[in-house]
């Protein structure tokens, strides 16, 4: 057991991902993948349990494959995908179906599939990285490089701002704040706790020794809404809070080299943890922009604007991409910033043009999975890291075959996406219910 547990830290050490071009390759096919799914839907009969299965093999088991076994070709895959779509697009005349999606200003189907299928790609990764057949490059990196969990990760941020309620110019309730973190705050000591109690192999260097992704979640989404208190300029908070983190803290304090060293001896709980402490300004800032980007999103599409949407993202991306170097998803630091929002600039207008291609002729852009995963992506979240600590703790991950590992990760995700589909959230009952014990 000490053998396997030590290859087993190995196995997810001292990685140095990929390119940023083959990480956009991956994460592009989510994009494509819909607007494959959403032609094909259109021709058969509109029946739930087809569209449940027929979404899960056009949407899920692709992307699946693009994480495992087709991981080499990810940069040609998409565009195989995209020449079927736009072949079957164009044999069909337009429609005069009415196709508007915007039922209230502060809706927006560009953020419900950009967060949908970040969520699914996400839980893919959080149990596939234990498998040999999960590419190492695609792991996340030891301190410095591009990899997809790495960039997945600041992805997932970035949309945990876009559905906020200030991306929606609603104003925020602070006891309605104080009980989402406090349920995020009992999440992450549950992790933690279970993590201690079953001697759960982690990486110490990822976040520290006590602390985890639920506790980054609850401390930034309380101190960002603490700063917009202090005033409603995103753009000057935005760059405010990369100032401080990039250059007095990782810079001017070498912060920098405090938290990439190799040091096995932490002392006290700031030490012991410093990495999800201090990374915390740069997954701040990464909450504002995504506020930021929803009320973009929000007001663009509203109006209908798609191609101009399409147009500023992805110029926005050019730059963002070709500023970024260093980047470190363990620092946060401006590198990992800029590279992580201008994915996600890549996500949005790919997502913008689909969207003007499929209203202008009359197709729905309505994916009923991606909708339930974006109602439901903390329960999903949840059970993905549940299910992936029990299938660890009961197999032999790094041995397993990769005809073996694909079935699970297929089967997990079916139960996932089942989930979805046919249970209430039970992270909004908690809420309800907390919010109705303190009246």
């Amino acid at each position: 057991m000490d053998d396997y547990r030590q290859r087993k830290e190995l196995f997810i050490s001292n990685l140095n991902g990929t390119t940023l071009y083959e990480t956009a390759s991956v994460l592009i096919n989510m994009c494509t993948t819909y607007f494959l799914c959403q032609i094909l839907k259109h021709s058969f009969v509109n029946n739930l349990f087809f569209n449940f299965l027929f979404e899960n093999c056009i949407i899920i088991i692709p992307l699946i494959s693009i994480c495992t076994l087709s991981s080499s070709i990810s940069h040609i895959f998409h565009f195989v995908i995209w020449s079927i779509a736009l072949f079957i697009y164009f044999l069909k005349k337009p429609s005069s179906i009415n196709n508007s999606q915007t039922i209230n200003k502060s809706y927006s189907r560009l953020i419900e599939l950009t967060r949908g299928q970040i969520l699914i790609v996400t839980c893919i990764c959080i149990l596939a990285v234990d498998f040999s057949i999960f590419p190492r490059r695609y792991a996340k990196t030891e301190n410095y490089g591009y990899s997809i969990m790495d960039l997945g990760v600041g992805a997932f941020t970035i949309t945990h701002g876009m559905v906020s309620s200030e991306a929606r110019n609603k104003q925020t309730n602070f006891k309605e704040l104080l009980v989402e973190n406090f349920v995020l705050f009992i999440l992450g000591l549950i992790r933690l706790i279970s993590v201690k109690y079953f001697s759960y192999i982690e990486h110490i260097s990822e976040y520290g020794i006590h602390w985890n992704f639920f506790l980054t979640l609850c401390f930034m989404k309380l101190i960002g809404n603490c700063l917009l208190l202090i005033t409603k300029n995103l753009f000057a908070l935005i760059c405010l809070t990369l100032l401080f983190h990039e250059i007095i803290l990782l810079r001017y304090l070498q912060f920098d080299n405090y938290l990439i060293e190799v040091n096995n001896l932490r002392i006290g709980f700031i030490d012991a943890n410093r990495e999800g402490i201090f990374s915390l300004g740069g997954y701040v800032c990464l909450y504002l922009i995504g506020i930021f980007f929803g009320r973009l999103i929000i007001n663009y599409e509203r109006n209908q604007q798609f191609l101009q949407m399409t147009i500023k993202f992805s110029i926005a991306m050019i730059i963002l991409c070709g500023i970024s170097y260093n980047t470190s998803r363990k620092l946060c630091n401006f590198g990992y910033i800029s590279s992580t929002t201008g994915l996600a600039c890549l996500i949005i207008a790919s997502y913008s043009v689909i969207l003007w291609l499929l209203i202008r002729k009359g197709y729905s852009t309505e994916s009923t999975l991606l909708k339930y995963v974006n109602q439901k992506g903390f329960d999903m979240f949840l059970l993905a890291n549940v299910l992936t600590g029990i299938i660890n703790l009961n197999l032999n991950t790094i041995d397993t075959s990769n005809s073996v590992a694909l079935c699970i990760i297929i089967i997990y995700m079916f139960i996932l996406s089942t989930y979805v589909y046919c249970f209430p959230s039970l992270i909004k009952l908690m809420i309800k219910t907390f919010k109705l014990s303190k009246t």
